[in-house]
C-alpha cells in the first residue's frame, strides 16, 4: 500500500510543477503582451489564444488534483456522523461514481475529438485537438485519482486518503 500512496504523491507532486510552470508562464506572457501593446503598439499573433488553450490544460489537470488532495466540493455533514465502515463504504461509491462519470467523458471526448479535431484554430493554425485533448487528459487523470484513493479506502488506511491536504499535514 506504500507504493501506491507513494505513487499519488510523486504523480500529484509532478502535475502541481507543471500547473504552477504554466500559471507563471501565463504571468510572464502577459506582462510581455501588456508592454508590448502599451508601449510598442504591436502584440505577438496567437498568444491569447495559446493562454486560453493553456488555461484550458490548467483547468483539467488541476481538476484531477483536487481529488487527490480531497479539496473538491462536498458537504460531508451527515456521512460524518456516520460509523468509519459506513463512512469508507459511502466514499468508495462516491469516487466510483466520480470515476464512471470520467470514464464516460474520455468516450465521449474522443469521439467528439475526432468529429471536430480537425478544424484549425484561428489565429495559432492548429488543430483544434490540441486544446480538445485537454478533457481525456484530465478525466484520465481523475479516474486514476479515483482508483488510487479507493484502493487506500479498501486498504483501512482510511484517514489519511479522506482528509484534506491541509488537513493531513497538520498531523505531520
Amino acid at each position: 500500500m506504500g507504493k501506491i500512496v507513494a505513487f499519488e504523491k510523486w504523480l500529484t507532486r509532478i502535475l502541481e510543477w507543471i500547473l504552477a510552470a504554466t500559471f507563471f508562464g501565463f504571468f510572464l506572457l502577459i506582462i510581455i503582451l501588456v508592454i508590448l501593446r502599451y508601449v510598442f503598439n504591436t502584440t505577438i499573433i496567437g498568444t491569447n489564444e495559446g493562454i486560453v488553450i493553456a488555461f484550458i490544460f490548467t483547468t483539467a489537470i488541476g481538476g484531477a488534483v483536487a481529488i487527490s488532495r480531497r479539496e473538491h466540493i462536498a458537504i460531508t455533514f451527515f456521512v460524518d456522523k456516520l460509523p468509519d465502515h459506513i463512512r469508507t463504504g459511502i466514499d468508495i461509491l462516491g469516487l466510483a461514481m466520480v470515476a464512471l462519470i470520467n470514464a464516460v467523458m474520455v468516450w465521449q471526448s474522443i469521439y467528439w475529438i475526432g468529429r471536430t479535431g480537425g478544424f484549425m484554430m484561428p489565429a495559432m493554425q492548429m488543430p483544434q485537438w490540441v486544446a480538445q485533448i485537454s478533457i481525456p487528459i484530465g478525466c484520465s487523470l481523475a479516474i486514476v485519482y479515483c482508483l488510487l484513493k479507493i484502493a487506500i479506502l479498501a486498504s483501512g488506511k482510511a484517514t489519511r486518503a479522506l482528509q484534506p491536504m491541509a488537513e493531513s499535514q497538520k498531523e505531520i
